[in-house]
């Protein structure tokens, strides 16, 4: 007779981690396997200037942008700051909108291969 098995994940997810996409990137940028010079070098950035961008200093205008983060993620292949976002905002929504969503976009896909 075989016994079921339950599995409790305890870590804490990355946006209960990080205040915000940035401060994940930033982390991010030191746990690669790849040393941060080389990201920065990557991104077309000297080190200075990536560092300069992730500390996001109000008293600095060299901020990071959203095209930065295109650009890490692209040079890194590092998806994961798309999956804090998601985390962070779409884990909010009620699964019923989203069911209902999802519904929406199924009978708008029917209608448009019925019109072929």
């Amino acid at each position: 007779m075989e016994t079921g098995q339950i599995a409790l994940n305890f870590e804490r997810g990355l946006a209960e981690c990080y205040g915000t996409c940035r401060e994940y990137v930033a982390a991010r940028v030191h746990q690669q396997g790849k040393p941060q010079k080389a990201i920065a070098a990557d991104m077309d950035y000297s080190p200075s200037d990536l560092s300069r961008k992730l500390a996001q200093n109000p008293d600095d205008s060299r901020r990071f942008t959203l095209d930065d983060l295109e650009t890490y993620m692209d040079v890194t292949g590092d998806t994961k700051p798309v999956l804090y976002l998601v985390e962070k905002f779409l884990a909010k929504v009620n699964p019923a909108e989203i069911e209902r969503q999802i519904q929406a976009l199924q009978d708008k896909l029917a209608e448009s291969r019925a019109s072929r």
